[in-house]
C-alpha cells in the first residue's frame, strides 16, 4: 500500500515537472498570482492595487501559452522569442496603467472578454490549418479539466481536513486565512500544472478511439433528447405568439440565448460521431436549420425591447451572443462538412470586439441611452436650446425613463458622459434640474466604500487593556472570553459581559453608517474620521475602523453596511 502511494506520488511530482519545463513561465505567473493574493489575504485591509496587479499577471498566463504553442509550431530564433516577451511585458504594462486604472464594470467586463479571447486562442493555434482532429482535440482539454478539478478538489479538502483536526485537537490557533490561502495554491499553482501537463504534444494527433464513454452517452442518450424536447416547447411558445400576436418578454431572449449557446457546443462535442452514429447524423442535420426560426423569434423580442429603451451593455451582450450562435447554426446548416476551428476563431473576435473601439458595447450603450434620454426629454417638452427645463406635467412612466437613465449612468459609467446634463451636475440636484427626484425610479443600488488614509496605522494602545482586531460582515459573528470578560459580536452587535452582566451594547453597524453620512462620497478618509469613542462606568472603547463596505439605495437614500473591519480598545475599570 505505501509502496503504491508513492508510486503515485512519484507519477504526480514527474507530471508537474513535466508541465514546468515546457511552460515554465505560465507556470511562474501562476505563482506570482498566488503570493499577491497571499499577501492581499493577510493585509489589514484589501489592496486594490494589489487585485489589479494580481489580474495583470493572470492575464499574462493565457499571452505566454498562447506564445509557448505558437513556438512549438513554427521554429523561432531565439531572438524573436525575446522580442515576443519583450512585447508581452510591455502591452501588460500599458494594459494596467491605460485599461485597468481601477476596478468597476468597464474595466472588470473589458477583463474578462480579453482573457476568454486568450484562453479561446490557447486551444485553437495547436489546429491552424489543420481541419481534421480539433473536435477531439478540445474534447481532451476538457476532461483532463474536469479531471484535474476533482483531484485538486479533493486535494484541498484533505489537506483543509488535516489543518482543521490539528487545530481542534492541539489548540494552535491557526488563522482561518490558512484556508483561503490553501486553496489559492492547489487552484492556482497545483490545478494548472497538472492540466498543463496533459496538453498533448505539437503533433500529436487525437483518435476516436479516446473519445470519453462518459461524454458519449451523456450528450446521445441525455443532452440530445433534452434539448429536442426544449425545442418542441418553444416551437408551442413560437406558435402561441402567431396566434396571440402579443410578443414575449425579455426573460424570453434570455432563455433563447443560452439554449442556442448550448446547443452549439453540443453540435462542435457530438461533430466526431457524425459518421458513427445516426442518431447524431439526423440531429446535426435537422436541428441547425429548425433552431432558426426560434433564434428570429429571440432578436424580434430583443428588437422591441431595444427600441423601447435603448441599448445598455447587457443587451448589447446579448445581440453579441445571438449574432454569434446565429452564424454558427447557418453555418452547420449550410456546409456539409463544418470547419469548427473557425467558429471558436469567430467568438475570439467577437469577444475582443465587444468590449474595442468606438463600436464596443460601452460606446454603443452610452450614444443609445444619450439618444434615448433626449428623446424623453423632448417628448415632454423639458428640453430648451439644448439646456434641461424643469418638467411640468409628465407621465410617471417617463419619470422612470429618466431616472432609470441617469441611475444606469452613475452605476455603470460617469454622469459626465450623459451630455445633456449640466457639468456640474450631481444626484442631489435632481428636483432642482428635473422637477422630481429619484424616488420615481425601481430600487437601484449604489455601492460606497471608505477606506482609512493611513495604510498602516500604529495604534497608540498606551492607557488601554485590551486591542480588539475585527474583520467582519453584517452578519458575521465572533465570541471569546478575556479574563472575567465576555465579548461577542454577533450580526451588528458588539456585546461585552462581565461575570455574566452586561456592560457595553453598540450597534456598530450604526456607528459606521454615522460615518459614512458624515463623509459620504469620500473614499479615503484620515484615521480620526474613522474613529468613534464611547465610555460608561464599567469601561471606555475606541473604535477604529480600517475600512467601511455597503450599498446605498439611489431612489429612497437608504444605506446599509456591508462589511466593516476594525480594531477596538478596550479600558475595563
Amino acid at each position: 500500500m505505501i509502496k503504491k502511494f508513492i508510486r503515485v506520488v512519484k507519477s504526480v511530482m514527474k507530471r508537474l515537472l513535466q508541465s514546468l519545463q515546457r511552460f515554465p513561465e505560465p507556470l511562474a505567473l501562476a505563482c506570482i498570482v498566488v503570493t499577491i493574493l497571499i499577501i492581499n489575504n493577510h493585509a489589514e485591509q484589501l489592496e486594490e492595487r494589489n487585485i489589479r496587479l494580481a489580474m495583470i499577471f493572470a492575464l499574462g498566463i493565457p499571452l505566454t501559452l498562447c506564445l509557448r504553442l505558437f513556438m512549438e509550431r513554427k521554429r523561432v530564433s531565439k531572438t524573436a522569442i525575446a522580442i515576443a516577451y519583450l512585447l508581452t511585458a510591455i502591452f501588460l504594462l500599458l494594459y494596467h496603467h491605460l485599461l485597468l486604472p481601477e476596478l468597476h464594470f468597464v474595466t472588470l467586463t473589458r477583463y474578462f472578454a480579453y482573457s476568454t479571447a486568450l484562453y479561446l486562442l490557447f486551444m485553437v493555434i495547436p489546429y491552424l490549418g489543420i481541419n481534421e482532429g480539433f473536435e477531439l482535440y478540445v474534447i481532451k482539454l476538457f476532461t483532463d479539466f474536469i479531471i484535474t478539478f476533482f483531484y485538486s478538489l479533493v486535494l484541498y479538502l484533505g489537506l483543509a481536513a488535516i489543518i482543521g483536526t490539528i487545530n481542534l485537537l492541539f489548540s494552535v490557533g491557526i488563522s482561518s486565512k490558512l484556508y483561503f490561502d490553501l486553496w489559492l495554491i492547489v487552484a492556482g499553482i497545483f490545478a494548472p500544472a497538472y492540466f498543463l501537463a496533459a496538453i498533448p504534444a505539437s503533433g500529436e494527433m487525437s483518435k476516436m478511439e479516446d473519445y470519453p464513454k462518459f461524454l458519449q452517452i451523456l450528450l446521445l442518450y441525455i443532452v440530445m433528447p433534452l434539448l429536442t424536447a426544449y425545442t418542441a416547447i418553444l416551437y408551442l411558445y413560437f406558435l402561441k405568439i402567431i396566434v396571440t400576436r402579443v410578443w414575449p418578454a425579455i426573460m424570453v431572449s434570455h432563455l433563447v440565448l443560452w439554449y442556442s449557446l448550448l446547443s452549439t457546443v453540443v453540435i462542435f462535442f457530438i461533430s466526431p460521431l457524425k459518421e458513427e452514429n445516426a442518431w447524431v447524423g439526423v440531429f446535426m442535420k435537422y436541428f441547425p436549420k429548425l433552431i432558426l426560426p426560434i433564434l428570429i423569434m429571440m432578436f424580434a423580442a430583443m428588437g422591441i425591447r431595444i427600441n423601447a429603451y435603448g441599448i445598455t451593455e447587457k443587451r448589447y451582450l446579448v445581440l453579441a451572443g445571438g449574432l454569434w450562435t446565429s452564424g454558427a447554426m447557418l453555418y452547420y446548416a449550410l456546409r456539409r462538412k463544418a470547419v469548427n476551428i473557425r467558429i471558436m476563431i469567430a467568438a475570439a473576435l467577437i469577444a475582443c470586439l465587444v468590449v474595442s473601439g468606438p463600436w464596443s458595447a460601452y460606446a454603443v450603450s452610452i450614444y443609445s441611452q444619450n439618444k434615448q434620454m433626449k428623446k424623453l426629454l423632448t417628448k415632454n417638452n423639458m428640453l430648451e436650446e439644448g439646456q434641461i427645463v424643469p418638467a411640468k406635467t409628465i407621465s410617471l412612466q417617463d419619470k422612470k425613463g429618466i431616472c432609470s437613465i441617469i441611475s444606469y449612468f452613475n452605476s455603470y459609467h460617469d454622469l459626465s458622459d450623459l451630455e445633456v446634463l449640466p457639468p456640474d451636475f450631481t444626484l442631489d440636484k435632481m428636483t432642482e434640474i428635473f422637477g422630481f427626484d429619484l424616488t420615481c425610479a425601481e430600487s437601484v443600488n449604489k455601492f460606497f466604500s471608505h477606506r482609512v488614509e493611513e495604510r498602516q496605522i500604529l495604534l497608540n494602545v498606551q492607557n488601554y487593556d485590551y486591542l480588539l482586531s475585527s474583520n467582519v460582515g453584517l452578519y458575521d459573528g465572533m465570541s471569546f472570553r478575556q479574563d472575567s470578560l465576555r465579548i461577542s459580536y454577533q450580526e451588528q452587535t458588539l456585546q461585552i459581559t462581565r461575570d455574566g452582566k452586561n456592560i457595553l451594547e453598540l450597534d456598530v453597524a450604526r456607528i459606521a453608517l454615522q460615518i459614512h453620512e458624515a463623509n459620504s462620497g469620500e473614499d479615503i478618509l484620515p484615521s480620526e474620521k474613522m474613529t468613534f469613542t464611547d465610555e460608561n462606568e464599567h469601561l471606555t472603547i475606541k473604535l477604529i475602523f480600517h475600512s467601511i463596505d455597503g450599498t446605498e439605495d439611489l431612489a429612497t437614500g437608504n444605506a446599509q453596511i456591508s462589511w466593516i473591519d476594525f480594531s477596538a480598545l478596550l479600558k475595563v475599570y
